[in-house]
């Protein structure tokens, strides 16, 4: 009896324990993940180019495309999407890192270049002295790895549709042969990142994937742009400075500061980017209603350094050395009011001097 009932336990332990055992490597194979399969034929993917901000409060560009890296397969396209909500970008592919070869961003005659502006897609390489392009075809080309391939610019998210696109997609050609190549914004000199191509049976990631890569960036990004503060002005007997923007490579806050500066008539006020790379307009009474306009790149009206008693003034185009001549614009203030002003190149963007 004892040896029977002995068996009997030990039966009803084995059991116990296979099922347990059994239970637990369900449990196992429940919360096990597999990595999600790498995607098969030609893929869509979307780059994020800088990102959005509240205008009037933020104003921040990033300087940068998300995710900063992406390896595609030669028949894969690259969809680009500016969700800035205050600046213009281009998709740019055949220029050095250094800039030392990009064409010029305002021509002699201080036009925009339509080499930077304008689509634009050659064979050959491009220059410092190139302000034209060949004869447009319909749609986009292929990018084949070879020569110089321009968007043209593409548009902020606030602008309305007719205004022009705020995307455009690459296709990268069957022959693209694999190897690293640099996209570049002709307008931001540190706004780079890479595309790797890679052989047709190589791994990649899926466009999900590539997604939330994408957002994680974005999102440290505009959290290191908050943390950026505006210079101290610097006020004299003569007058004061006011900020036209501030940051870092990354990152660069699209705001006028002070927002509205208080001066006595007779007194000057001088307006400078305390950027490396970014330029901007100040216009009083802006004769041009964009900046693609014939002429919005230079000044109009009272110029730079001249007496304004109230009327039209407009800076043209101002910014940091080497990449714009003039680095910062003033004016002396003659006449008692209050006076609003722009930046034509950047919307959302505006001040005021209150004269005394």
């Amino acid at each position: 009896m004892r040896v029977v009932r002995s068996l009997v336990i030990l039966s009803v332990l084995v059991l116990l324990g296979s099922a347990c055992s059994e239970e637990k490597s369900g449990d196992s194979a429940a919360t096990t993940t597999s990595p999600p399969a790498a995607p098969t034929g030609p893929q869509n993917y979307t780059v994020i180019v800088d990102g959005p901000s509240t205008l009037g409060a933020e104003n921040f560009v990033l300087a940068s495309y998300f995710p900063k890296t992406l390896s595609a397969r030669p028949g894969d396209t690259v969809t680009f999407d500016n969700r800035s909500s205050n600046d213009i970008h281009t998709v740019t592919f055949g220029v050095k890192s250094d800039r030392s070869d990009q064409p010029a961003v305002v021509t002699k005659a201080g036009q925009e270049n339509p080499a930077v502006f304008g689509p634009c897609f050659t064979t050959d390489p491009p220059k410092p002295e190139m302000t034209s392009c060949p004869k447009p075809t319909a749609g986009t080309p292929e990018f084949d790895g070879k020569g110089y391939w321009n968007s043209g610019v593409i548009l902020p998210t606030p602008l309305p549709p007719e205004a022009g696109p705020k995307t455009v997609a690459v296709k990268l050609a069957a022959d693209i042969a694999p190897g690293s190549y640099v996209v570049s914004c002709v307008l931001h000199p540190p706004m780079e990142s890479t595309l790797k191509v890679v052989a047709s049976d190589n791994e990649r990631q899926a466009p999900a994937q590539v997604a939330s890569t994408a957002d994680k960036e974005l999102g440290e990004a505009k959290a290191a742009a908050a943390g950026l503060k505006p210079p101290a002005p610097v006020t004299t007997a003569d007058g004061t400075t006011v900020a036209a923007s501030w940051g870092d490579t990354a990152a660069v806050v699209n705001r006028f500061d002070p927002l509205e500066v208080s001066v006595k008539v007779g007194q000057t006020v001088t307006w400078k980017s305390f950027t490396t790379w970014m330029p901007h307009t100040v216009s009083f009474e802006s004769p041009f209603a964009t900046p693609s306009e014939p002429n919005a790149l230079l000044p109009a009206g009272v110029k730079s350094g001249g007496n304004f008693p109230g009327g039209v003034s407009h800076s043209g185009v101002f910014g940091p050395k080497p990449y714009y001549p003039v680095e910062t614009f003033s004016l002396k203030f003659t006449k008692g009011g209050r006076y609003s002003y722009i930046c034509l190149l950047h919307p959302g963007m505006g001040g005021a001097v209150v004269v005394s």
